[in-house]
């Protein structure tokens, strides 16, 4: 696996998207405005139940840097889930030029017994095309890490273990996905709390008009959907 090497001149920027070269890096996106959220959207097939949910940013605790973004789910109906996500542009020649990413983020949450799944996913629409690179660690059915097949709109367990996350801690996700050269999703890696895991499997898009680059967070609720919240904090993205 190629390292990748950001220059000194990114890691100085401070401002939630910097550029050197073919690199575009955005920092602290959990701290941006324009967050968006839904319940039904976020179950099979995007019909899912209601839940009651939602996000608010700046929380200085917990939080790593003094500015984290706090999220909640609950509700009464048993797997109900919540999904927040982020829009980083829809600057259509920034989206097509980019086919490597990086995705960084860290969260922390107080009750493990609530969360069914926790979901982290990259988002790209471009041509014509939907590459969603959905990736959950699946807590309460099987301890495994999913990834999501976008043409046949389904979960698959790619056989490594994903353990619960401690509670009361910063937990580490970095995933490693790419747009290949024929337009396939490739999912390269996870690395979870310091433990890298290599994939190396591709699957193909599907159709979609929309344009966009969106970074995804989602919750995902219990069969007794127990209230529970967690933070995000450090989200960083990267593509080249």
């Amino acid at each position: 696996m190629r390292q990748i090497v950001l220059s000194f001149a990114i890691l100085l920027c401070s401002a939630v998207g910097s550029s050197a070269g073919d690199t575009k890096t955005w920092y602290d996106i959990e701290q941006m405005d324009g967050w968006q959220s839904c319940d039904e959207c976020a179950g099979v097939g995007g019909n899912g139940p209601s839940a009651s949910y939602w996000t608010k940013k700046g929380i200085n605790s917990p939080s790593q840097d003094g500015h984290s973004r706090q999220f909640f789910l609950g509700g009464s109906t048993p797997y109900a889930n919540a999904l927040f996500s982020k829009r980083l542009t829809g600057d259509s020649s920034l989206i097509r030029s980019k086919r490597k990413f990086i995705y960084d983020l860290y969260f922390y949450y107080t009750k493990a017994e609530a969360a069914q799944a926790l979901e982290f996913d990259i988002n790209q629409h471009i041509d014509g095309k939907s590459y969603i690179w959905g990736t959950q660690c699946n807590v309460r059915a099987g301890h495994s890490w999913d990834i999501w097949d976008n043409v046949n709109k389904k979960w698959i367990d790619t056989g490594i273990y994903c353990p619960t996350p401690p509670t009361y801690k910063w937990n580490h996700v970095v995933l490693e996905m790419e747009r290949t050269s024929d337009n396939r999703l490739r999912y390269i890696a996870i690395t979870f709390n310091g433990k890298k895991h290599y994939l190396n499997r591709y699957y193909k898009p599907r159709s979609n008009s929309w344009l966009g680059l969106t970074m995804n967070y989602q919750m995902d609720g219990n069969v007794r959907q127990e209230d529970y919240h967690s933070w995000v904090d450090n989200f960083k993205f990267v593509a080249w």
